[in-house]
């Protein structure tokens, strides 16, 4: 399946416009001469220090995008295992250029059967944004309590949208960002349909205040009217206060 709003993005890319990380980013710390791209990087560290990670780890990035969360990881943590999963072929593709120090086995797959022929061989995975797109979510996190080991951790971050945002701006962001199936999808289900596939969620916060400046170096200031614009509809959502960020720390229970 190719993510169509995926091709400007890795037009951008190959041309050096935009960083192997397609996130929003995470601001709020002063840090100086702050830049999306620099933000994107610290939304993918957060990420990363929930995870624990230590040297020798089997890591999957489900969802790994162009591969910027994997390549970090292997960039800082000695002898790791890495696999990237992605429905979108163009984007393994694009994942797979250097530079790499370890052997990354990326996989052409559904998020809800990346594990379906190995048990216990994972020690940490995560999902960067990715969850809205996953037309199977309890197949998600089976597959992911499938593929940890008992001691393995996880931690997932995704866009929700609250009950009163605006009907026509949800509908603009996820017909731009197609496939987005579940546009009224809520944490308490998220969080239900983990525990039915045998995780536990141990901690949650809420990043959007702090991804809301991301929007500024995205696209135009939104007008008045509701336009036909996925990114300027999608920062409208966020500026009203209207959608969540939840990143997830999960276990196996």
């Amino acid at each position: 399946m190719n993510l169509a709003y995926f091709d400007n993005l890795l037009a951008a890319y190959s041309r050096g416009i935009v960083s192997d990380h397609v996130h929003l980013g995470l601001f709020g710390n002063k840090v100086e001469g702050q830049t999306l791209s620099l933000a994107q990087e610290l939304m993918s560290l957060h990420h990363i220090d929930l995870l624990d990670l230590k040297a020798g780890d089997s890591i999957v990035d489900v969802g790994c995008g162009l591969g910027g969360t994997l390549r970090w990881i292997d960039a800082h943590f000695e002898g790791v295992q890495l696999t990237g999963i992605n429905i979108d072929q163009r984007q393994i593709d694009a994942a797979k250029g250097g530079p790499w120090r370890s052997i990354v086995d990326f996989q052409l797959s559904d998020a809800a059967d990346f594990s379906e022929s190995r048990i216990s061989w994972a020690d940490r995975i995560v999902s960067i944004e990715a969850m809205f797109h996953f037309q199977n979510l309890m197949g998600f996190f089976s597959a992911s309590a499938r593929a940890m080991r008992p001691s393995g951790r996880m931690v997932a971050s995704t866009i929700l949208f609250k009950d009163d945002a605006s009907p026509q701006s949800v509908a603009t962001v996820c017909a731009g960002f197609s496939p987005w199936p579940r546009p009224n999808l809520k944490l308490a289900e998220i969080c239900e349909q983990a525990a039915l596939a045998g995780l536990k969620v141990v901690q949650v916060e809420d990043l959007a205040p702090r991804c809301l400046p991301s929007f500024e170096w995205m696209g135009s200031a939104c007008p008045d009217e509701v336009t036909d614009d996925p990114v300027i509809e999608l920062r409208r959502i966020f500026e009203a206060g209207k959608a969540s960020y939840p990143v997830l720390v999960l276990l196996p229970a």
